[in-house]
């Protein structure tokens, strides 16, 4: 699997997030179905936006552009690579296989271009060279388009040196204010399309089962990357095309010009649970727009309060059982008809609303169970014990951490004794001592829930 990943020139925002975190669960949802998943996703760190960038920064510190900007460039998109590495680490998002760096692989994108030339379906004008949309007849295909169709839709604008307005850049003429790589059409840089076609073959392979990316990165990007790789090698490039849909903020498109840009530092310091993030993502289809809103948190923290209420239950109630009882066969079947259940909707295009929906079908399995009076807690907790440790593998699968809400190593303690008096006060029937002792908890952001097997504290 090969995913287009950042272009390193500033923090990673939310929309960032969503992009990293699909692919991650598509790769551990495959890793759960049995496959071998090499998953590679590209760094791009030389680009128009680094560039400019690296110049502004020059600028602030009153430096020579023509001594210090390929230094300066490598040191912005080195700051950057690592701002995004730790971040995506916060979200719990794990690193790919791979991660190849544009400019590492300037050689190997040289030799791909002269390939091009020499097959005709690139040229050389004026020290740049070109991809001749022309020769491709099955450019278009991927976004659905004919020629005349991209043309008429004004997405393409005709640039001195092409022969025709859709050719687009595989190498680039050096300007006098950029860093640029010796060729041998002269010294410049690569085009954006052709760092991945190049990348992606060069690791996996001429044809490989899974490429993905953004639904912006349709056209052109992917289509002229699919044309670049097959016009090179004559084969079908990626079997099967993977495009998330993308982030607005209350209904807008997120935009630092809007004021609207919500960086991951910023969602943090408004919510430290990374998990509220990924719910608010795994209840809309991976091709559908999100939009990002505080109606939208609200409901993924109620979720994850559900799941919580869950978890502490069976912890606590685990506790009063030994591992060793067997569940019976009606509960094994349970779990077994949850799990094929889980796969079959992930198995129809990944529909992550619809695997939420099995998750909180195994939590109302569990809270039936936790009612029930026919049966001992030895039973009770074998049979719960089964269905969590279900769930915990459908929601592995999506990355959520759903640790036990820490307390401090000596307010512990407090806490249990403080239930414990509650408790003692709910059976000689003085609720308003039980009351007053829950509003203290409640003070210390302590939850009680009182059930069939006694209370269960969480802290929120």
């Amino acid at each position: 699997m090969y995913v287009c990943g950042p272009t390193v020139y500033d923090s990673p925002h939310i929309g960032h997030v969503r992009s990293s975190y699909i692919f991650d669960w598509i790769k551990r949802y495959l890793e759960f179905s049995g496959f071998h998943v090499y998953f590679v996703r590209n760094v791009t760190d030389v680009d128009d936006k680094i560039i400019k960038k690296a110049q502004t920064e020059l600028s602030e510190e009153n430096r020579s552009f023509s001594e210090c900007l390929i230094e300066k460039t490598r040191e912005v998109a080195a700051r950057y690579l690592e701002i995004y590495h730790k971040r995506m680490q916060v979200m719990g998002i794990s690193r790919p296989d791979a991660e190849p760096k544009a400019t590492e692989n300037i050689r190997e994108m040289i030799k791909f271009i002269k390939k091009l030339i020499k097959k005709g379906y690139a040229y050389v004008s004026e020290g740049s060279v070109y991809f001749s949309v022309e020769k491709f007849i099955e450019y278009g295909k991927l976004s659905g388009q004919s020629k005349d169709e991209i043309i008429s839709g004004a997405r393409v604008v005709p640039e001195f040196g092409k022969k025709d307005p859709l050719d687009f850049a595989l190498w680039k003429k050096a300007k006098s204010d950029e860093p640029f790589w010796k060729s041998p059409w002269g010294d410049g840089r690569p085009g954006w399309h052709i760092e991945c076609a190049v990348m992606s073959t060069a690791l996996l392979g001429d044809s490989f089962d899974i490429h993905g990316g953004g639904l912006d990165l349709i056209f052109p990007h992917h289509e002229n990357e699919i044309a670049e790789a097959q016009a090179a090698t004559g084969k079908t490039f990626a079997n099967y095309w993977i495009h998330n849909g993308l982030l607005t903020v209350s209904g807008e498109k997120m935009s630092k010009s809007l004021g609207n840009f919500v960086t991951v530092d910023e969602f943090l310091r408004k919510c430290e649970d990374t998990d509220i993030l990924k719910i608010v993502f795994l209840n809309s289809h991976y091709r559908s727009p999100v939009d990002f809103n505080d109606k939208k948190l609200d409901e993924a923290r109620r979720i994850k309060e559900r799941i919580m209420i869950f978890i502490d239950k069976a912890v606590k109630l685990e506790k009063k059982a030994p591992r060793k009882t067997v569940p019976n066969a009606n509960l094994k079947k349970i779990a077994s008809d949850l799990k094929e259940k889980f796969r079959k909707v992930m198995n129809d295009d990944f529909n992550t609303p619809l695997a939420m929906s099995v998750i909180f079908e195994t939590i109302k399995k569990g809270n039936d169970i936790f009612e029930r009076k026919d049966i001992s807690s030895e039973e009770k907790a074998s049979a719960v014990r089964v269905l969590k440790e279900q769930f915990l593998e459908f929601t592995d699968i999506f990355g959520l951490r759903l640790a036990k809400r820490e307390v401090a190593e000596g307010e512990l303690e407090e806490i249990e004794e403080l239930v414990a008096s509650r408790e003692k006060a709910r059976e000689r029937k003085d609720y308003s001592e039980a009351d007053r002792i829950r509003k203290a908890l409640k003070d210390k952001n302590i939850v009680v829930e009182d059930t069939e097997d006694g209370p269960v504290w969480r802290k929120n």
